[in-house]
């Protein structure tokens, strides 16, 4: 095995965790974008939002609607048929409200801006979704790199072990302690393509397509500097809590709108209608206009009723408003964490596997001279095979741990330099 070849590939990706991303992963979630069918089912209902606006914004102009009838009436006894028509036409407009039907569309304006971050939330959910299954992904297939360098080296130890053993400078035990390592290694590997085949079905579901080689490209991402900026960014970005802050506002109008609804109002309404009847030769025209203005006296508790119930609604908006600040900055704060921890332990990892490394090679060569058994080279490079593969763990990790932090913050769309 090429020892330093692999100690070379850990450290860039340990650099790439420093401040990277990859092309590949904008490509990802580019596809995704265009691809993901959740994403679609939810643009075609997004529109339903757009129209009970327009559906509000008509109820404010004046209605105009035309009618007709026709009919014919039988006589049995005179064995005469007379028809006749009418034709009409209506129209009404609200001259005055004291801004009820104001108010109504207002809400509806803030309902509709909410459904649009409602769905770009999605998206940002997906986005996020997307570049981590990328990185287990990508994670999984460098961990089955190393089993299967694993592999080939027990391979290599075993055919220089049966060597020895024919000439009397190893034992049985050290010949079958040697094939046995070629078994753990092969039940490594399959368990880790098994791993790789199952992130490629979570990938394809994601995506749309399946990734057989995701890379990392060397592209500057930076995190903030301190938890403190994490926070205030958090709280200016994120989307939850901006639609929260709508649907208050909306709710605020609809109270409004609800409070002003009881007051009196002014209507104006019109008609234009015409009638013939040829059996009998006469036709009539007639035209109508009148004011008409409603308030309610009594209707049994009905609007006061309907006035708490928007009330309540808007106290139990507020509330959430609160509660959701204190969980953007809890879940800010232990990504945070999460983040520094990780950066702090591979540093570790890097020294622990480069001392593995060291030791394995003494090992091995005092095998050579022997000095030591099969058995402890063999468990020399599985130690030194395990930190390798925790190293990959901890340096995708962290690319991963990044990512969350900045989903939370509401900042990953920019780093990503998507629209």
């Amino acid at each position: 095995m090429k020892i330093k070849t692999l100690i070379i590939l850990t450290s860039v990706i340990f650099c790439f965790c420093k401040e990277a991303y990859t092309q590949s992963i904008k490509e990802s979630v580019k596809t995704a974008l265009d691809n993901n069918e959740s994403l679609k089912s939810q643009k075609v209902l997004l529109d339903n939002s757009y129209q009970n606006l327009l559906i509000q914004k008509g109820i404010m102009l004046p209605s105009l609607s035309l009618s007709g009838t026709g009919t014919r009436s039988s006589n049995f006894d005179s064995n005469q048929d007379s028809d006749s028509y009418s034709i009409s036409l209506n129209s009404s407009y609200t001259l005055f409200d004291f801004g009820s039907l104001k108010e109504k569309n207002r809400a509806f304006i803030r309902l509709n801006e909410a459904s649009k971050l409602s769905f770009k939330k999605l998206e940002d959910e997906l986005i996020l979704s997307v570049a981590k299954v990328h990185l287990e992904l990508f994670k999984a297939i460098k961990i089955v790199d190393l089993y299967e360098s694993s592999l080939e080296i027990r391979k290599q130890q075993f055919l220089s072990v049966k060597n020895r053993f024919d000439l009397g400078e190893a034992t049985r035990s050290d010949l079958l302690s040697s094939k046995a390592s070629i078994s753990g290694a092969e039940a490594q590997l399959k368990v880790g393509q098994a791993n790789v085949k199952k992130l490629r079905e979570s990938y394809k579901t994601l995506v749309g397509k399946v990734s057989d080689k995701p890379m990392l490209l060397q592209i500057k991402i930076n995190e903030p500097s301190t938890l403190e900026i994490s926070i205030k960014k958090g709280m200016e970005n994120d989307i939850a809590l901006k639609i929260l802050m709508l649907e208050e506002r909306a709710l605020r109008a609809e109270l409004s709108s609800t409070e002003k609804s009881q007051l009196p109002n002014l209507s104006l309404s019109g008609s234009l209608s015409y009638g013939d009847s040829q059996t009998l030769g006469n036709n009539n025209g007639s035209a109508r206009i009148s004011l008409t203005s409603r308030y309610i006296l009594y209707s049994g508790g009905q609007e006061k009723a309907r006035v708490k119930i928007a009330t309540n609604k808007l106290l139990a908006k507020a509330i959430d408003i609160a509660v959701r600040k204190k969980t953007l900055q809890r879940d800010i704060t232990t990504k945070w964490l999460d983040l520094m921890a990780l950066k702090s332990s591979v540093i570790a990892k890097q020294e622990e596997t480069n001392a593995l490394n060291e030791l394995y090679e003494s090992v091995f060569e005092e095998w050579r001279l022997g000095g030591k058994t099969s058995l402890d080279t063999d468990q020399a490079y599985q130690n030194f095979l395990n930190s390798e593969v925790e190293l990959v763990t901890s340096t995708t990790d962290i690319l991963i741990a990044k990512f969350d932090l900045l989903a939370e913050i509401g900042t990953l769309r920019t780093k990503l330099q998507l629209r």
